[in-house]
């Protein structure tokens, strides 16, 4: 009951606590408890993630799970829960200058094809290097065939399988030559700022 209170509970630091025009999400993932259906397990055990583009959005957060699930604890009269809130990756921030210069040259050899991508929320760890200091731009490439990627955007077929999930299945061709030839032109434009000039 305490755990279930706390998945419920936990998300009015989302919806009441943080600023509702920041993204920011909590999800628990994982509920370990129990080995019998007529027995109370003596402890529960919640994993989760929390995703958010700013550095304050997530600090708020932090807090405010800490604070729901010792208040979960306490309105039931049990003991204060052991809680582990580990930093995990902070959002992948991609450097303008470096975008700037990647998105000329990728147009010029893609066309139509390329397109700006809004923000999205997966847990990538490319961040660290941002974070480092390492002037930095993480970009996506499409992996399946045009027609099966249209008739998604239309419904017509299920959305396609994301690269975590065990249905991925990319195409490998053109897929690999697409990457080696898009990764090549984004660091050479990072080259020819470096070029001397002539």
């Amino acid at each position: 009951m305490m755990a279930a209170r706390f998945v419920v509970d936990v998300q009015s630091v989302v919806s009441r606590e943080k600023d509702p025009t920041e993204f920011g999400v909590v999800s628990i993932g994982a509920i370990h408890g129990g080995t019998a259906p007529n027995i109370i397990p003596d402890d529960v055990v919640l994993t989760g993630t929390i995703r958010s583009f700013k550095p304050e959005v997530r600090a708020k957060m932090l807090a405010g799970i800490e604070r729901t699930a010792k208040a979960v604890a306490a309105m039931s009269n049990a003991p204060e829960p052991e809680i582990k809130l580990t930093e995990g990756t902070r959002a992948v921030i991609n450097d303008p200058g470096v975008v700037a210069r990647a998105e000329k040259v990728l147009k010029a050899a893609f066309g139509d094809k390329f397109r700006p991508s809004p923000p999205v929320t997966p847990s990538e760890d490319y961040s660290e290097f941002i974070n480092a200091g390492v002037p930095s731009m993480f970009f996506r490439i499409g992996v399946y065939q045009p027609e099966r990627v249209a008739a998604a955007r239309e419904g017509e077929s299920p959305q396609l399988p994301g690269n975590h999930s065990p249905l991925f299945a990319p195409v490998p061709k053109p897929t690999i030559e697409t990457g080696v030839q898009a990764m090549t032109l984004a660091v050479l434009s990072v080259f020819d700022r470096h070029a001397p000039e002539k």
